[in-house]
């Protein structure tokens, strides 16, 4: 009996004591694990939630070490913040996949000035959108706090990129300030930042199995129309005579200075090629008519013995 009375107290003693790192009052905040709560809910130690709903638009700060995690079946309403201020080292925000979702014209995000060797982790992760499916929005904001860099991947079915602020994306650099790849403000530069001007650059060489260049120019089939000009050859041995290239074909300054344009080069390369060809249809008339006249006089000659 006294062995037994001894146990009933040693359970008493423990729930208690439990109970006493714990604060549920009428008002005010309450505790779990601590009896200084500075919330309205402060949880002193893990929280493990099967599932969760956030109905309003909150900044969550995270005041202790580690990794956080968004686990599957959390349910979020309207501007969802993780704040990561720097005295925090958070190592891993990890966001689950399968079963989180956000509610049309939701939002999740997240703040740190912790190092770079933080890491925002998203496993698989998808966005269902609880109202107007019939047009999806999943937007990806990556920023510095004041505004200076910013990248957004819109995903509304066509897979937009949007560079925001002017900012840059550059991809994996080889060397300090080189990048293979830098996307900015609708350009494209492979080994190279300065793309002069235009849409794509690439600062060396390159290898196509195929490319298809389509021109804005009329192609030179006007060559062939009975209104076209051709150039007599008297005309065209002049012109090369004072500039040393063809008529409309760029020069060796203006190749070194601007390069070479494929699909202009082809249309003119096209061109000069149809001219040719008339020049030798030309050519092969006359010969004709001139073989015409030689039997004629090789008859009379003839004739005449």
């Amino acid at each position: 009996m006294k062995q037994f009375s001894l146990l009933v107290l040693a359970a008493l003693f423990s729930a208690f004591s439990c109970y006493a790192q714990n604060t549920f009052p009428a008002t005010g905040n309450v505790g779990i694990g601590t009896t200084s709560p500075a919330s309205a809910l402060d949880v002193n130690g893990a929280i493990s939630l099967k599932g969760i709903n956030i109905n309003e638009s909150k900044s969550i700060p995270v005041a202790s070490d580690g990794t956080y995690v968004v686990a599957s079946g959390a349910r979020i309403k309207g501007t969802y913040m993780l704040n990561f201020e720097a005295a925090n080292r958070v190592q891993t925000v990890t966001i689950m996949a399968n079963a989180t979702q956000f509610d049309y014209n939701s939002s999740l995000s997240i703040f740190t000035n912790t190092s770079y060797n933080n890491a925002v982790v998203m496993t698989n992760f998808r966005f269902v959108f609880s109202a107007d499916n019939s047009v999806v929005y999943l937007v990806f904001d990556i920023a510095n706090r004041n505004g200076g860099t910013s990248v957004t991947a819109l995903f509304n079915g066509t897979g937009a990129y949007t560079p925001n602020w002017g900012g840059t994306l550059p991809a994996s650099p080889t060397t300090a300030g080189v990048y293979p790849l830098v996307i900015n403000m609708g350009t494209v530069g492979i080994n190279t930042t300065d793309t002069k001007g235009y849409k794509f650059a690439v600062n060396g060489s390159a290898i196509a199995t195929s490319m298809t260049v389509k021109l804005y120019a009329n192609w030179p089939d006007y060559v062939f129309k009975k209104d076209y000009q051709l150039p007599s050859l008297a005309d065209v041995k002049t012109y090369i005579n004072q500039n040393q290239h063809l008529p409309d074909m760029p020069s060796e300054e203006q190749v070194a200075k601007n390069g070479i344009n494929l699909g202009e080069m082809n249309r003119l390369l096209l061109k000069k090629v149809e001219e040719l060809t008339l020049y030798l249809i030309e050519k092969d008339k006359k010969e004709q008519e001139q073989e015409v006249r030689i039997e004629k006089l090789e008859k009379i000659i003839n004739n005449k013995k």
